[in-house]
C-alpha cells in the first residue's frame, strides 16, 4: 500500500512539475486564465465581494493601519530620487505638457468663473493685499507729487524746485517729512478699503475669456522652453523633505476624519450601486481588461517567477506537500 502510494505521488509530481516547465509553461497559464474568466462570466460583481466587505477592508487597511518608519523613508527616499533625476534632465516644458493639453487646461480653468470669483474676494480680501495696495498708492501719490504731477511737467524749472524743496525739507526739517508720511499712510489706510472693492469689481469684470487667454500665452512663452532642470532647481532637498513629512502629518490626520470614512464609503457603494449586477468578465472587459491582455500579461510575469521557483526547488517542495497530503489521507482511509 505504501508503495502504490509513493508511486502515485511521485507521477502526480512529475506531471505537474513538467506542466511548468519550458513551452508548456505559457499554455498551462493559458489554461488557467481562460477558466478563470469562464468562470467570471457566470458570477456578479456583488456575488464575488460586497460592498459592506470592501469598506472593511479600506478601514482596517486604510484608515486604522500604521504607517511604518520604512514606509516614510522608502516615499522620502523616492522623492529626493525624483527631485535628483530631474535636476539632471534637460527635457522642456513643453515636451511634457503639449501645447494642446494645455490649451484645453486654460479652457476648463476659464469655465470656472464662480471659483475664480471666490478666489479674487478671498485674495482682496486679505489683509496682505490690504498692506500691498496701502504701499503701491503711498508710493504712486508721493511719486506723483513730487516728481511727475501736472505743475513739474508744465511749468519750466518747476520739477527742479519741488526736487530742491524736497531736499531741503528732508534736510532741515527731517521730522516734518516723516510727519506727511504717516499721515499720508494714515489717509490711504482709512481709505483704502473702497479702493479694494472697486479693485474687487475691476478684476471680475476685466478678467474675462479673452485677458486669460492672452495671460496663458505669456505664461506658456515664458514657460514652454524651460528645462525641467531649472524648476527642480527651486526647490531644495531640505525642502522636500519637509514636504514629505507635511504630506505624511496631513494624510495621517485626514484619513481619521469622519469625512474620508465617509466619503470613501460612499465612493464605495455608489460603485456596487452602479456595477454590482454585472458579471465580472463584462465589467473587466468595460475596463479594457480582456481575456487575451491578461493571459499576455500572466505570462510574462509568472514565466521568470515559476522558473526561479523550479531552480529553487520550492515548486517542487510545495507541490509534493500539497500532493502527499491528499494521497495520504486517501491511503489511510
Amino acid at each position: 500500500m505504501t508503495k502504490k502510494k509513493d508511486d502515485l505521488l511521485e507521477a502526480h509530481v512529475r506531471f505537474e512539475l513538467e506542466r511548468l516547465r519550458g513551452e508548456k509553461l505559457p499554455a498551462t497559464l493559458a489554461e488557467e486564465v481562460a477558466d478563470v474568466f469562464a468562470w467570471l462570466g457566470h458570477v456578479r460583481l456583488h456575488e464575488v465581494v460586497s460592498a459592506d466587505q470592501v469598506v472593511d477592508w479600506i478601514g482596517r487597511n486604510v484608515i486604522e493601519r500604521p504607517i511604518s518608519p520604512e514606509l516614510v523613508d522608502e516615499i522620502r527616499e523616492n522623492v529626493l530620487f525624483v527631485h535628483e533625476f530631474l535636476t539632471n534632465d534637460d527635457a522642456r516644458v513643453a515636451s511634457l505638457l503639449p501645447r494642446g493639453v494645455f490649451d484645453q487646461l486654460v479652457d476648463n480653468i476659464i469655465g470656472l468663473e464662480d471659483l475664480r470669483r471666490e478666489i479674487t474676494h478671498q485674495v482682496i480680501s486679505s489683509s496682505v493685499y490690504g498692506v500691498l495696495i496701502s504701499n503701491v498708492l503711498y508710493r504712486g501719490i508721493k511719486a506723483f507729487v513730487l516728481t511727475e504731477n501736472a505743475l513739474a511737467k508744465n511749468i519750466p524749472g518747476a520739477s527742479s524746485l519741488l526736487r530742491m524743496g524736497q531736499n531741503a525739507l528732508n534736510a532741515g526739517a527731517p521730522t516734518l517729512g516723516r510727519s506727511i508720511d504717516k499721515q499720508l499712510l494714515a489717509f490711504i489706510s482709512a481709505n483704502v478699503q473702497e479702493t479694494i472693492r472697486e479693485s474687487e469689481t475691476f478684476l471680475n469684470t476685466t478678467l474675462d475669456a479673452r485677458l486669460m487667454r492672452k495671460w496663458s500665452e505669456e505664461v506658456w512663452a515664458a514657460n514652454a522652453e524651460t528645462e525641467m532642470a531649472e524648476l527642480a532647481g527651486y526647490v531644495d532637498t531640505g525642502s522636500l523633505e519637509a514636504m514629505v513629512q507635511i504630506g505624511l502629518n496631513f494624510w495621517l490626520h485626514f484619513r481619521a476624519t469622519p469625512l474620508f470614512a465617509e466619503l470613501m464609503a460612499g465612493l464605495v457603494r455608489n460603485f456596487f450601486r452602479v456595477h454590482g449586477e454585472k458579471d465580472v468578465r463584462a465589467w473587466l472587459a468595460a475596463m479594457g481588461v480582456t481575456q487575451a491582455i491578461v493571459t499576455h500579461e500572466v505570462t510574462l510575469l509568472a514565466a521568470p517567477v515559476v522558473e526561479a521557483a523550479l531552480r529553487s526547488g520550492y515548486a517542487e517542495k510545495r507541490i509534493r506537500r500539497r500532493l502527499d497530503a491528499f494521497y495520504t489521507a486517501y491511503f489511510a482511509a
